[in-house]
């Protein structure tokens, strides 16, 4: 089971689709504990559930079907598991250590590389954005922590605000905006290039300037986009 948006932010349902012929079972107008209970008692036998883990699926399963197995399933697992390391990142980002253009410029032999033109960091720290998302988080995030200061709920902070549950579960967990702006996951596609991003970086300021070359070398690595968008993101510093 698994949830869908039909307004994004405002309104989502349910889907139900049998693992072992991969084809759906039925839909649910809503994802509340109550709505998907209420289906599990009317078909029994369920034995075994993969879901995400939102709670309100996990209530409904154990108030539906309390003897069905609840499994997390893998990509919500490796989905959360990615975003509670960007919020650990984005919190000791100030611990890490930065390299210094003298480092850029000369390699450890001491040959000087400064003909070739180095690639910056283009992601803006979290702190320093600036773009739509990062200015609406904020004010969302401000908007949350000032309601849940007052004792309101977060089912109630949501009617307010015209937020998801679990939006407002989100930034209430968040312990500040800037870790929700670690990535561009606040309302822009993250590019299929942006994790080997700092590999391409490197192997550039390693003097690796074939654009085909570096393409080969993050494809070995599970880049699973084309040539085109490294060829485009390359060519500016060419």
């Amino acid at each position: 089971m698994d949830d869908f948006a039909l307004r994004r932010g405002h309104h989502y349902a349910t889907i139900l689709i049998d693992i072992e012929t991969r084809r759906p079972v039925d839909m649910l107008g809503d994802r509340t504990a109550g709505t998907l209970a209420a289906w599990l008692r009317a078909h029994p036998g369920v034995e075994i559930v993969c879901r995400d883990r939102a709670g309100a699926y996990a209530e409904g399963v154990s108030d539906g079907a309390p003897d069905a197995v609840q499994v997390a399933d893998r990509w919500h697992i490796w989905h959360n598991l990615g975003e509670a390391v960007e919020r650990v990142v984005a919190r000791y980002r100030n611990c890490l250590d930065t390299i210094t253009d003298a480092d850029r410029d000369t390699d450890p032999a001491g040959t000087d590389r400064q003909e070739i033109p180095v690639i910056p960091e283009v992601v803006a720290p979290p702190a320093d954005r600036t773009d739509k998302w990062a200015v609406r988080s904020r004010e969302r995030y401000a908007a949350v922590h000032t309601l849940l200061a007052d004792g309101v709920s977060m089912r109630s902070i949501g009617a307010q605000l015209g937020l998801a549950r679990g939006t407002v579960r989100r930034f209430a967990r968040a312990a500040n905006v800037e870790e929700l702006l670690v990535n561009t996951g606040t309302g822009q596609r993250r590019s299929l290039l942006e994790e080997f991003k700092p590999y391409l970086h490197q192997r550039w300021n390693e003097g690796c300037t074939n654009a085909t070359e570096l393409f080969c070398e993050i494809k070995a690595r599970g880049y699973r986009g084309g040539p085109k968008i490294v060829m485009n993101y390359l060519r500016p510093w060419v």
